[in-house]
C-alpha cells in the first residue's frame, strides 16, 4: 500500500490559492491526491471545474508514475502544484524523468494511451518544462478564467 501523500494547501505569490502534494510513484496515491484536490478546488468555489481539473491532474499523474518513474525505486517521489487566480488555474506534475510525453494515435484496440488527448480536449494550454538542471521535467496545464468556465 502506498504511504499517504503530503498536501500543502494555502496561498502563495500574492494570496493565489495554491494546492500542493508530493506522494509516492504508486498507482495507489494518485487517488487520495485527486479526491484532497477536488475538495479544496469545491472549498474554493471553483466547484463547476474541479471534476474536469481533478481528471486532467489524474492523468499527469498516472503518465508521471507510468512513464516517468519507469525503472525507477518504488520511493521515487513525484509533486503536484495547483495555482490559480481570476485568470489561469495552471497545474504542473513535477517527475524525474528528462523523456518527454507523447501523444498516441488513435486506436479502438487499445484500453490505454488517451490520457494526454484528454488533457488536450479539457485544456486551454498544456505543454513540458524540462529542469535546467536535469532534475526531470513538469508537465503543466493551463485553464483561463477558472472561476467563469462552464464545465
Amino acid at each position: 500500500m502506498a504511504e499517504l501523500p503530503f498536501v500543502l494547501v494555502g496561498t502563495c505569490g500574492e494570496g493565489e490559492p495554491q494546492f500542493e502534494a508530493s506522494f509516492p510513484a504508486d498507482p495507489a496515491a494518485i487517488s487520495p491526491v485527486r479526491r484532497r484536490l477536488k475538495a479544496f478546488l469545491r472549498e474554493n468555489g471553483l466547484e463547476h471545474v474541479a471534476d474536469d481539473v481533478a481528471l486532467i491532474c489524474q492523468e499527469l499523474m498516472s503518465n508521471a508514475v507510468q512513464h516517468g518513474c519507469l525503472g525507477l525505486p518504488a520511493e521515487t517521489t513525484l509533486k503536484i502544484i495547483v495555482v490559480w487566480s481570476d485568470v489561469r488555474l495552471r497545474a504542473a506534475v513535477h517527475d524525474p524523468s528528462d523523456q518527454e510525453p507523447r501523444e498516441q494515435g488513435a486506436s479502438r484496440s487499445r484500453t490505454s494511451g488517451r490520457g494526454l488527448r484528454l488533457v488536450d480536449e479539457l485544456s486551454d494550454r498544456w505543454g513540458v518544462e524540462t529542469d535546467p538542471a536535469g532534475a526531470g521535467k513538469a508537465v503543466w496545464t493551463e485553464l483561463d478564467h477558472p472561476g467563469n468556465r462552464a464545465s
